[in-house]
């Protein structure tokens, strides 16, 4: 009887678990308690591990839960509290400034980042520390650790307080610098015809020449980005010496006016050229010759020391270059260009250098400023071109968005088509001079692409695609889904909601004459953002007439028709001659809106011309076709849209096997591209990587195999523009949103876009986790990114609904 119940005994202690003598030295341990046969032999302490209560994890699971729960309301209820603020601006009147919701803006998304690429990280110690001044006054970066660094005196800077370092001027003070800043003004305008003479020579153009292409860049160029501030420019013009070796003016260099005047070129009627201004240069010829001593002039200028006509002198060319379709050296010149700004210190607080550097007078700190803001952005606008991350992402808190000089607010602005325009120039309509509005435009485009910066580093950046893609726990997913695009809606409604009158256009009542061109490309380029916001949870929908899905992909059309209209309206005052880069790229957005609607639209019974008429693509088309012809840069963005045009055509009339194979081809040969053009439209890897579908052609009745064009395929020329075009797409777009079945792939967002590993490696998204894809995008942003719709908070988005900017126009 003793002996059956120690059995009992040693059977209840065993254990079915290994100790950790047993499990440190990997041996197999019988689990006696107290100690196991192994601890026993080895004398070792036994001690079994014990494992955690399942009672005890679903404890820990329900609190991280609630804690989840806490952290996601306290979040709504802030987004909640500013929307509440924005309604209560809504009564201000609209010149109110916008500084404070544009700064606000800025530092909720510094705090909101969850980790993913900061693109404003504050500086550890004060930026007073981080100038460098040498012997001539001259302003630097190097940083208080580097060995060149050289502060500057700060004897009279410690006298003085704080806060008598930090105060601004008086009102006073302020409204007399302006008023000094716009007689400048004034002044230098007035004497550019001397100042024209007095440099032609210089760059071997005569004087007719070389008045007719500046007056070129002031009209089209200039008002968009201000690279350059025309007074002090003008300036330094009148104080060129003619003697050789002679130091160039202060923020005047040849360089800078060679690389202006060669990137005008373009603009010169070629018919009459040679004609009227008597030279022996073909068109063809003066424009390589122009662009050639540019070049040579501007490698020059960047073994010297960094200047502000240098900066200038770069981020021009960087402009000319992508235009003609050379991504690399505009990629260079552009890079080139930001690291002076920074080797200059061009990034830090210029309203309060003077405390510090009291060589710096106010045209100074006002051409500073203006530079910084020039760089920020042409810096998100070639990302957008590109399809890479930006690269001039300083502090946007450190430079205020404020200028002084407002003269070309209130100077008229009036096309320009030069001495003697050609038969379509002189077709156009009277346009009476107008108050330019160059700095207020500025202003709202710097805020604009403060949001884009944001845009790109959350929704369309490599890490915040992996990010999203990762496994996580499903409030996280939730959350990365979300909040970025919650946030970036609200800033594009604040920044929609607060534009002054005299800069938006109203596309449900299109005025007769369009505002001045710079306006029209802010105006154009705020839709596109809003395409560019949306078109990730349409490109992630499985049902696009889902009611989340279907809100986004009305948006997308809406903003694509609000694109139309406004190139209908520009074309119909300035014609399609001075369609930039940029507008160019906002016609590409929307036509890739078109383009999937068309696919879903184009019915059996009727010809594929009028549908793609009737939903304002054929239009889209001719304006890229047309822009080709002047800019290269466009020919691949061109290729794209028609190569995916061929593939609906034909996938459609194969569906309909009642139609001859005569009328097939005569059909598809409408839209089709040439041999060059489908080289050009080739998927390249990285596309392949982003979106495998994109070598797929579409097929409204079955996934067909993709379609070979075994010859070439004529394109047809574009045909003359009749005039005037008609608009209305936008305002009669509502109540007739026909949505698709399902949305299986886009075309990319940045049709420039190159993959940097190289054609010989074929990679599908499917190979790889988010981690290695991120790597392989590199520098790239991703043109097909995907935000779940399931996961937005529609009801907190109706707050913000962008229909409500249509009532405040």
């Amino acid at each position: 009887m003793a002996d059956s119940i120690e059995d009992h005994k040693s059977k209840t202690k065993h254990r079915k678990s290994t100790c950790a003598g047993c499990r440190r030295r990997k041996s197999k341990c019988d689990g006696k308690a107290p100690k196991c046969t192994n601890c026993v032999a080895y004398k070792d302490e036994c001690v079994y591990d014990k494992p955690p209560s399942l009672a005890y994890v679903r404890a820990l699971e329900d609190e991280v839960d609630q804690l989840r729960n806490q952290l996601k309301s306290f979040k709504t209820q802030a987004w909640v509290n500013k929307s509440s603020h924005a309604e209560e601006k809504k009564i201000l009147p609209a010149t109110s400034p916008v500084a404070s919701s544009a700064s606000s803006t800025t530092r909720l998304s510094d705090h909101s980042r969850n980790g993913v690429l900061p693109y404003r990280s504050p500086r550890p110690i004060k930026w007073e520390a981080d100038i460098s001044v040498d012997d001539r006054g001259s302003i630097s970066f190097h940083g208080s650790t580097s060995a060149v660094h050289e502060p500057p005196n700060l004897a009279q800077a410690v006298q003085m307080s704080p806060e008598q370092i930090k105060s601004p001027r008086s009102q006073q003070q302020e409204e007399q610098v302006k008023q000094d800043l716009r007689q400048n003004a004034h002044q230098q305008r007035q004497l550019e015809g001397f100042a024209i003479a007095n440099t032609a020579p210089h760059i071997n153009l005569p004087k007719e020449v070389s008045e007719e292409l500046l007056k070129f860049h002031w009209c089209w160029i200039h008002p968009l980005f201000v690279f350059v501030y025309r007074p002090a420019f003008t300036r330094g013009m009148t104080l060129v010496n003619s003697q050789p070796g002679s130091p160039d003016p202060p923020y005047y260099s040849e360089t800078l006016l060679k690389v202006m005047t060669s990137h005008c070129a373009r603009f010169l009627n070629h018919d009459i050229y040679q004609q009227h201004f008597n030279t022996r240069h073909t068109p063809t010829e003066f424009m390589q010759q122009t662009t050639h001593e540019a070049r040579v002039s501007l490698a020059m200028e960047t073994l010297n020391s960094s200047s502000v006509s240098t900066i200038q002198a770069l981020l021009q060319q960087s402009a000319r270059e992508i235009v003609f379709g050379r991504a690399s050296p505009g990629w260079m010149y552009g890079g080139m260009a930001f690291r002076m700004a920074f080797d200059m210190g061009i990034h830090l607080p210029c309203d309060k250098l003077q405390n510090f550097v009291k060589s710096l007078s106010d045209e100074d700190i006002e051409i500073r400023k203006r530079l910084f803001w020039s760089c920020y952005t042409w810096d998100k606008v070639l990302s957008l071109y590109l399809g890479r991350m930006p690269a001039f992402t300083p502090s946007t808190d450190d430079v205020p968005l404020s200028f002084l000089d407002d003269f070309t607010d209130t100077a008229t602005w009036s096309p320009y088509y030069g001495e003697a325009p050609d038969t379509q120039a002189r077709a156009l309509p009277n346009y009476p001079p107008t108050p330019g509005h160059i700095v207020s435009c500025f202003q709202q485009l710097s805020k604009l692409c403060i949001i884009i910066n944001d845009l790109m580093q959350n929704i369309y950046s490599a890490e915040a695609a992996a990010k999203r893609n990762e496994e996580a726990h499903p409030a996280d997913t939730k959350e990365n889904h979300e909040e970025p695009f919650v946030r970036i809606s609200r800033s594009l409604h604040d920044w929609w909601l607060v534009l002054p009158s005299h800069l938006r256009v109203n596309v449900d009542r299109v005025p007769k004459l369009a505002p001045p061109i710079h306006i029209m490309s802010l105006n154009l380029l705020y839709h596109t953002v809003v395409v560019l916001l949306h078109r990730p949870i349409v490109l992630a929908s499985q049902d696009v007439q889902a009611q989340n899905s279907a809100r986004s992909y009305s948006t997308c059309l809406y903003a694509t028709a609000a694109i139309h209209d406004l190139l209908v309206l520009q074309a119909n005052t300035f014609g399609l001659g001075q369609i930039s880069y940029l507008n160019a790229y906002c016609a590409y957005m929307a036509a890739t809106i078109s383009v999937l609607r068309f696919e879903r639209e184009l019915r059996s019974d009727e010809d594929h011309s009028i549908t793609s008429q009737r939903i304002g693509l054929d239009y889209l088309l001719n304006v890229i076709s047309r822009s080709a012809s002047n800019m290269p840069g466009l020919e691949r963005s061109d290729a794209i849209i028609k190569k995916r045009m061929t593939g609906v055509v034909d996938a459609h009339l194969r569906a309909h096997s009642h139609l001859s194979p005569h009328s097939i081809a005569e059909q598809a040969g409408a839209v089709g591209p040439s041999t060059d053009q489908m080289v050009l439209a080739q998927a390249n890897p990285f596309q392949q990587i982003s979106n495998p579908g994109v070598g797929h052609i579409f097929d409204p009745t079955d996934h067909i195999q993709p379609i070979k064009h075994e010859s070439e395929t004529p394109s047809i020329p574009a045909q003359p523009v009749t005039m005037p075009y008609t608009t209305g797409l936008a305002a009669n777009l509502q109540g007739q949103m026909p949505l698709p079945a399902f949305v299986d792939d886009f075309l990319p967002a940045f049709p420039g876009q190159q993959f940097p590993v190289g054609s010989e490696y074929y990679l599908s998204s499917s190979d790889f986790d988010p981690q290695a894809r991120m790597s392989l995008m590199g520098f790239n942003l991703d043109p097909h990114p995907k935000l779940d719709p399931s996961a937005i908070n529609w009801n907190l988005m109706d707050s913000v609904s962008m229909q409500d900017s249509t009532q405040n126009m």
